[in-house]
């Protein structure tokens, strides 16, 4: 009786070992699992991290793009405006716009915020007088100068006035890498403009 009883609890026993082995092997198929999930997890981490800075680089140069396109929006160029000495810039420039606009001298001048020559490399190489940069407080007096532009050409001391847009330097160089392009263009006689 004794003996079926302990033979009965070595089987129990020799049971539940292999129960308690089987589980154990379980939870180490668990925590393999779990390891390699938390690894893709951090691959993927990684992977989100690389996305998100790329597309914050991306998002940078758009901002910093718009930023420049915005502020050439307020700008005009004008070209072939002789200087001499002791002139006032401001005074020059307002008189020629307020005769193209058709408005006061002094409406003229408040509607421009600063005024400066640029030296250009065109400039010098052709040696023609430095560039005039108009910027303009409303974008609407930059839109009405050139439409002004268009019907009847500005003279300042018996020389034609050139009006420009002015282009955003980013948007140059990117230009400046299809001048191949353009220039064969204008040898197969195709006219192109930006």
């Amino acid at each position: 009786n004794i003996e079926k009883r302990t033979e009965s609890i070595e089987k129990r026993t020799e049971e539940t070992d292999e129960k308690v082995g089987n589980i154990q092997q379980m939870m180490q198929q668990y925590e393999d699992r779990i390891k390699k999930f938390e690894e893709e997890d951090i691959q993927r981490d990684k992977k989100m991290g690389e996305m998100d800075t790329r597309l914050s680089e991306v998002e940078r140069d758009k901002s910093g793009l718009g930023l420049e396109m915005d502020k050439s929006e307020f700008y005009l160029r004008f070209q072939n405006v002789e200087e001499e000495k002791g002139e006032n810039l401001v005074e020059v420039m307002a008189n020629i716009l307020a005769e193209a606009l058709e408005i006061t001298i002094e409406k003229m001048k408040d509607g421009m915020d600063e005024t400066f020559h640029v030296f250009t490399r065109y400039s010098m190489r052709n040696k023609l007088p430095r560039k005039v940069r108009i910027r303009f407080i409303k974008k609407t007096i930059k839109s009405q100068i050139l439409q002004a532009t268009r019907e009847k050409t500005l003279k300042y001391t018996e020389k034609e006035i050139m009006v420009l847009k002015q282009i955003p330097r980013s948007i140059r160089e990117i230009r400046r890498e299809y001048l191949f392009l353009i220039k064969e263009l204008l040898k197969r006689g195709i006219n192109y403009r930006w």
